[in-house]
């Protein structure tokens, strides 16, 4: 290559480079540019123009500075759109001054971003942790030096969250999807989602303050058991009331029949009596005894004709008020040829006051049964209350399943006997276990009340318990119209009910599927189609998980 040549492609040289090129004189003027020179300042010709005004923040000491010092400076600057540094070089005769600038702007704006990004954790109002695969805490912002104090770098994560223990760990650091538990941390509660990056190696865990989420689900659950027992003692109310009031109205005449028995004793001493009379007496009295417990089994019509038959028997004896004797007589068993035979026991004289007595002492029998059914009644649905709600005892305590679903049947006696036939299909083998007793009745509750609603107050229930392995499985089945299949998916979703408005909270399925899935760690499922729905609960004889007083109080 010749010399001319060699020439021609040193002046090309700068033209080929596509970052600006200037050749500047000690005065800051411009002796040659480049093309990429001219299209960033915009200008056609750069020729002549000073440094000092082209270059934005180019001032008279910094162009003292590029000339003097050892290491000219850089310098960076906006022009338009485009952020550049420039870099001056001296020549080695100090004659010229060459600029080289570098288009910096996209790598100012990955800078920034990153530099957002480092900035990021500490925006961030909950917890931020990075961790290595050893549950290693490297990295925490202010949010989880709050939560959890300071000097976290270097720490356990294992040691400082609840519920993270080797087994889980492990899970996390296998998972593909993040990995969500929930813990409480002082007076706060906490869901911390854990999230394996498989490129980096690190787990990055996220918190969020769920502590008023919790206070509101609190309170919505106490509501659903507030209405529930609102519908329970209604119920309850509706039930003992009537045995109150037989009991109070069979008090009221026994009164009366005690003073009836009162003068037919006054009859009975004018009356001289045999032995023979006083064993009849005696056998009268058994009888009668016997028989207030245990009516005669006759049809309407049949106790209407023997009634008419015994008091005619007593009117063509001359028997007073032979009506008003006549059906207790008969409750008796009595009848007239019964009534003949006893007539032979006694002296003509003395078979009326001995009939009257007879009837009285059987009238105060009876009423004395109906005390003592009613009174058996109310200590049975209070012995059911008590039970259901497992008064006084531990919240967790050895339970017998079938005694919780009897108990519930008992509360829920008013609502179910109008036209509800419950069909118990109970294991005789089936284990008590270790539970939350009054709130499984809760779940018993929710799952029969909403059979009957489903029914219409008409049909049957069927209610069975097996075991299976190591669970305790109980199936409530209905045979009403069943749930549609569209929305089964939706039926423990919080507020989401079947019934019509003002009917139901959407509450007690949601509730029901806490219970026996969160804090029993059981299953709950749901099979339906038109004619039957049935409702499966499968609990752990295990028995539900350990907590502290502190985390019973919050769930």
């Amino acid at each position: 290559m010749d010399r001319d040549a060699a020439l021609a492609e040193m002046a090309q040289f700068p033209e080929m480079n596509p970052a600006p090129v200037l050749r500047l004189d000690r005065e800051a003027r411009v002796l040659l540019a480049n093309k990429a020179a001219r299209e960033v300042f915009r200008q056609a010709d750069l020729i002549g123009r000073t440094w000092l005004e082209l270059c934005p923040g180019m001032s008279p000491d910094l162009w003292r500075r590029v000339l003097d010092e050892t290491s000219p400076p850089e310098h960076e600057v906006d022009i338009g759109e485009l952020r550049m540094v420039f870099t001056h070089v001296r020549s080695e005769s100090g004659e010229f001054v060459f600029v080289y600038g570098a288009d910096v702007t996209i790598q100012r704006q990955n800078e920034r971003e990153l530099a957002q990004q480092a900035r990021f954790p500490d925006m961030n109002p909950g917890p931020v942790l990075r961790l290595d695969l050893d549950a290693n805490i490297l990295l925490a912002n202010k949010a989880a030096v709050a939560v959890f104090g300071p000097d976290l770098a270097g720490r356990c994560w294992r040691d400082l969250a609840p519920g993270v223990d080797a087994a889980l760990w492990r899970q996390i650091i296998a998972a593909t999807e993040p990995v969500s538990i929930e813990a409480s941390v002082g007076e706060r509660v906490w869901v911390f989602a854990h999230v394996r990056d498989h490129e980096s190696e690190l787990v990055f865990v996220y918190g969020a303050d769920i502590t008023y989420q919790k206070l509101a689900e609190r309170a919505l659950r106490q509501s659903e058991k507030m209405a529930t027992l609102g519908t329970l003692v209604a119920g309850v109310a509706h039930e003992l009331n009537n045995p109150a009031a037989a009991t109070g109205r069979a008090s009221e005449q026994l009164r009366e029949s005690l003073a009836r028995l009162e003068q037919t004793h006054l009859e009975l001493e004018v009356i001289t009596l045999t032995e023979a009379d006083q064993a009849a007496l005696e056998a009268i009295e058994r009888r009668a005894r016997e028989r207030a417990g245990a009516r005669v089994d006759i049809g309407t019509l049949e106790r209407s004709d023997l009634e008419a038959e015994v008091e005619e028997w007593l009117a063509a004896r001359r028997i007073d008020q032979p009506w008003v004797l006549a059906p207790q007589l008969v409750d008796q068993g009595f009848d007239p040829a019964g009534l003949t035979n006893l007539a032979g026991t006694f002296a003509p004289g003395a078979l009326e006051p001995v009939l009257k007595w007879a009837a009285a002492v059987f009238s105060v029998y009876a009423l004395l049964n109906e005390v003592m059914q009613g009174s058996s009644r109310i200590s049975e649905i209070v012995r059911a209350l008590k039970s259901y709600s497992y008064l006084g005892q531990a919240p967790i305590l050895e339970v017998d399943l079938h005694e919780g679903l009897d108990n519930t049947l008992v509360i829920l006696r008013s609502k179910l006997k109008a036209g509800v036939a419950v069909h118990r299909e109970y294991a005789p083998d089936l284990p008590h276990i270790m539970a939350y007793g009054s709130e499984l009745n809760q779940v018993w509750t929710n799952l029969i009340d909403n059979a009957a609603d489903a029914m219409n107050g008409h049909g049957n229930i069927a209610i069975r318990t097996r075991r299976d392995g190591e669970w305790v499985v109980v199936d409530i089945e209905d045979d009403g119209p069943g749930i549609p299949e569209g929305i089964q998916g939706r039926i423990f979703d919080p507020f989401f009910t079947t019934k019509a408005p003002g009917k139901g909270t959407g509450l007690g399925l949601s509730m029901s599927y806490g219970i026996v899935v969160e804090k029993h760690k059981g299953r709950i499922s749901l099979e339906s189609r038109p004619g039957m729905t049935r409702f499966t609960v499968m609990l752990p004889m295990s028995g539900p998980p350990v907590t502290s007083a502190s985390e019973e109080k919050r769930s």
